[in-house]
């Protein structure tokens, strides 16, 4: 079961197909397996009769950092922190047709966490004592960024060089930043949809795969960030802060760091067009709030 799994052939077909024949071989029931979310560098599947989320990684050079997400998940346990767990299927990471495979699981009724339990759960992380060495790399806001302008397609040429320029814009602005907090296990993409509220109310961290030591801010930026493009209300930042202790938007480099976000939400989207031409319009619009950050544009969520 081995084939060069890649980022120009991963869609949705191609990450169920390699999940069959992973489930064939470790006996596992996949019918009526659904996909959650879109498919990114990842592709996410429920499998109703195993109760298990299976986690399908595009290919062989994401091993590592599919090996270290099964890590951090043991860690956290350890810690006492709620997040998702591996699921008792033997052999992982499991390879199959050049894709990468991890079990989860399952989480049910999970909802999305509010604002102020985000800011409760992130508290309680960067609280932790520092992971075994080595466990985490250094935090990078720029991973695969450049990959993902280049896999972009029906980009003006414009549009393109404006990113690639912004991206070496940032990446200097970043060096220079001089962080509040020291640096800590990160979540590094606790986004609305990857802090969740299960049935028993409690809220736990959902994919782990950008788990890094670095700084705090970058985990709590996020609020701030969504309130800035409409999706979160100035109370629901509020919340957040309140709840997290600290006030992101008083530090002096919050503008930076908000706009290296912007920049990974929009050429992350930017990845996806070759396979989802529809997100193109969404696309153009945040490279135009990139452009023109005085201008108030509401982004699409859930894209």
């Amino acid at each position: 079961m081995t084939a060069a799994g890649g980022t120009q052939s991963f869609n949705a077909e191609a990450a169920l197909h390699a999940l069959t024949l992973a489930c064939a071989d470790l006996g596992l029931n996949r019918s009526g397996a659904t996909r959650l979310g879109p498919v990114g560098d990842n592709a996410t599947f429920l499998l109703p009769s195993e109760h298990v989320v299976a986690r399908v990684a595009w290919g062989s050079a994401a091993l590592d950092r599919v090996k270290r997400e099964l890590r951090v998940s043991a860690w956290l346990a350890a810690q006492g922190v709620p997040a998702v767990r591996v699921a008792a299927v033997p052999g992982q990471p499991v390879t199959a047709d050049g894709r990468i495979i991890t079990f989860w699981e399952e989480i049910p009724s999970a909802q999305q966490a509010s604002t102020r339990e985000m800011g409760a759960l992130l508290r309680r992380l960067h609280a932790l004592p520092p992971p075994p060495d080595g466990m985490l790399p250094p935090f990078n806001p720029f991973i695969r960024q450049q990959a993902h302008v280049d896999q972009a397609v029906n980009l003006s040429e414009a549009d393109r060089h404006f990113l690639l320029d912004l991206i070496a814009e940032l990446k200097a602005a970043y060096a220079r930043l001089r962080f509040h907090h020291p640096a800590k296990a990160i979540h590094g993409d606790p986004h609305r949809k990857n802090l969740v509220r299960d049935a028993n109310g409690t809220t736990l961290m959902l994919d782990l795969e950008r788990f890094s030591v670095g700084p705090p801010e970058w985990d709590a930026i996020i609020p701030a960030v969504y309130h800035r493009i409409g999706w979160y209300t100035a109370d629901e930042v509020a919340a957040f802060t309140a709840a997290y202790g600290w006030d992101v938007t008083t530090w002096d480099g919050f503008a930076t760091l908000a706009r290296v976000r912007q920049l990974r939400m929009t050429t992350w989207l930017a990845g996806r067009t070759g396979r989802e031409p529809r997100l193109l319009p969404e696309v153009r619009l945040r490279i135009a709030t990139l452009r023109d950050p005085s201008v108030a544009r509401t982004w699409t969520p859930g894209t």
